[in-house]
Order: C-alpha cells, then structure tokens, then sequence
C-alpha cells in the first residue's frame, strides 16, 4: 500500500524532525488530553457460506444474523500534540483509543438452504444473541494544520486498527425443519425450544487506515467535530458450534477473507472550565469482507473448505465523555 506507507514514513520524519531538531524549545510539546466516556451501540452482523469451494451447490448453503444487538460501551482515548514555535500553524498529532462494550439483548437467526438464491429453506432457528462483547482498538499520527485564523483545525492521519465482536447463541428454538430437504449427513430437529445451545462466534479484524479529522470552532467555548477513515482489513474468525457432535471443539471452523471498513464521526464538545471539554459524539462504522475460505474441522479430525461468501458488521453508537487537557 504505497499511499499508507507514504503516509507513515512522513509522520515519522517529521516526528523525528522535531524531537531532534537543535531549534526545539519548550512548546515542543503543545497540548495533551485525556479523555473517557460511555455510551449505547446497536450493531448487527451477518455471515453466509456457499456449498463448496467455487461458490456452488448451493451458492448461499447457511447464513447467520445478528440482529439488533444492544450494546452499552466505555471509552478511553488521548492524543499528543507536537510543534515548533517556527510553525505556528502546522503540529504533529499522534492519538489513539480504546473502545470495550458489553452486549445487553440481541436476536440470532441461522438458516441453512439446498437451493440457488436462498431458496428450499431447510433449516431455521430463531435464538438470543445476548452475552459476549467488543472491542475497538485505534492509533494514528498525521500533521493538523490551523486555517481561517485558528478557528478551523485538519488532521491528515494514517493509522492501525483492530476490532473485535464475540458473538453468542443461546435459548435455541427451531422454527422451521424440512426434512425431504435436509442433507443425508444430518437428522431434521424438531421444531420448538431444544436446551443447551451456547455457541460462540469470535471474529476479528485488523489493519491500517487513511483519514482525516476536522474541528470547527464556532466560538471560544463550542467546537463541532468531524472524522473519516477508511479501513484496509484483514479478516478472521473462528466459532464453536457447541451442540454440533461431528465437529470439532473448541474450534469447529475458521473465516479468512479480506475486508475494508468505513468510519464517520460527528461531535459537539464544550469547555466547561480551562482545562475540561464535554463532549457528545456520533459515530458509524460499515465493515465488509468477502470471497474467502469457510474450513471445517471434524471431530474425527477431518477438514473440509467451502467458499466464505461475505461477512457484513453495522454499527452505530452514540457517546458522552469527559476530556481533561494537560
């Protein structure tokens, strides 16, 4: 990735440049904060398999949802802002966050297919996505430049990012079974409520990202607050299908795919005292990966490969932090 290399060994450079630089003084360091909030996230995300290795047989043979999964989240971040008195209007900005929530109620739908196009639904359970958690991990450095006489401030970041979701399944209930349609390697489940089911699915993702942060100051005390990035991911996952006896445990099959991810931001921050800022934040993130490997691991200690077709995670959340400048 030309572009991000770029952007890395520039942040570098210039970091270097003014931790070196015999002209350095005491401004050196500009302005630090700290900051931690909490808040509501609703996510989803959904998964789907073709029969076999070229997509075929049929080209959609399971997919899973995650639905309106209510999540409740805390937040720390900082940044560090760094310059030379030559420069007035040019820092060097280096920031990063650390992002935890705890999944409160959500749905999960599996359902698995012998037809093109989702079609001769064989299979269909309806179940709880409550319990597991998240996590969102981000670090970045750019210049920020001062415009239109210090009321307008633009970051130009490149940074690394990782993310995960451990997702589960639990209070199982069948609410659709065909057995004319059902695999000859399975037996058709009764419909109704079946006990035991606590499966897991863990997927992570990971990678470096371009973007930019912008910040408006309107007056002395308000600023409005503006971020894109966008995300070159890695993908993995890996699940334990708890009730399945063919499968292996702890790991019954692995995802691998590459991935790209989308995240906005919008915020209202306020300086309640000279060194304190509240602030309320906005944030949506769009993650998709596809064309990968779906690999099986039987409990006879057989594998089996499929084509992983696409994984999609949504998520938007709201927050309210507290920032403490040094």
């Amino acid at each position: 990735m030309p572009l991000f290399r770029h952007f890395v060994l520039t942040g570098l450079a210039s970091l270097c440049l003014f931790l070196g630089s015999g002209t350095a003084r005491a401004d050196l360091l500009r302005e630090t904060g700290l900051g931690l909030g909490s808040g509501y996230r609703k996510a989803e995300l959904s998964w789907n398999i073709a029969g076999n290795r070229k997509g075929t047989s049929p080209d959609v043979l399971s997919e899973l949802e995650w639905k309106h999964l209510e999540i409740f989240q805390t937040r720390a971040e900082s940044f560090l802002r760094l310059g030379l008195s030559q420069f007035p209007n040019l820092s060097l900005l280096l920031r990063g966050s650390l992002t935890w929530g705890w999944i409160v109620a959500g749905d999960n739908r599996d359902s698995d297919y012998a037809g093109d196009g989702r079609t001769l639904e064989f299979s269909r359970s309806e179940n709880s996505g409550k319990g597991g958690n998240l996590l969102d991990l981000s670090v970045a450095v750019g210049p920020q430049f001062k415009l239109f006489n210090d009321t307008l401030e633009l970051a130009l970041l490149a940074g690394w990012s990782y993310h995960e979701q451990n997702l589960r399944i639990r209070r199982g209930r069948q609410t659709l079974s065909e057995p004319g349609l059902t695999p000859n390697t399975s037996l058709p489940q009764p419909l109704g409520p079946f006990p035991g089911l606590d499966s897991r699915y863990d997927s992570r993702w990971w990678g470096p990202w371009l973007g930019t942060d912008l910040r408006w100051l309107p007056t002395a005390k308000l600023s409005l607050l503006g971020n894109f990035a966008w995300h070159f991911a890695d993908y993995q996952a890996k699940a334990n299908w708890n009730l399945r006896s063919d499968l292996a445990h702890p790991v019954s099959f692995r995802h691998w795919a590459d991935g790209r991810g989308l995240v906005l931001g919008l915020g209202l921050q306020y300086r309640v005292a000279p060194n304190w800022r509240l602030a309320l934040n906005y944030q949506y993130q769009d993650w998709v990966a596809d064309k990968g490997i779906h690999r099986v691991y039987r409990v006879d200690g057989g594998r089996a490969e499929s084509r992983f077709n696409r994984v999609h995670w949504r998520s938007q959340s709201g927050m309210f932090s507290l920032c403490y400048l040094l």
